[in-house]
């Protein structure tokens, strides 16, 4: 039994190391806002390994977030991203992506 317990963590806790979502490149194209949540789609983009709960492709972020005026800022200024990353996570909205980090192309443009 606990050899069956263990191999079912191991199994859960791989899966979820592997749902974590990257995005690559790209322009935040929309924006909303949903009681806490700030919600956003990239395009132009390549996306790997997004979590099957991100049902819209979006991610979310925390209104109250440091990320949260980074992505308004991109959008505002029409920024290209560099590389986006998720938690593999939908707890702020549940469909879609909450972020674990972003990174916006200097005025030079991204390496």
């Amino acid at each position: 039994m606990n050899k069956y317990l263990l191999g079912l963590f191991g199994l859960l806790f791989s899966s979820s190391v592997f749902a974590v979502g990257n995005s690559q490149g790209g322009k935040i194209v929309h924006i909303a806002s949903v009681n806490d949540a700030i919600l956003f789609n990239i395009a132009g983009n390549s996306e790997s390994n997004r979590p099957a709960c991100a049902t819209t492709g979006r991610f979310s972020v925390h209104k109250d977030s440091v990320h949260a005026s980074l992505v308004l800022t991109a959008f505002a200024a029409d920024k290209t991203l560099a590389n986006v990353r998720g938690l593999g996570t939908c707890h702020l909205w549940g469909n879609s992506e909450d972020l674990r980090w972003i990174e916006i192309c200097p005025l030079s443009g991204c390496p």
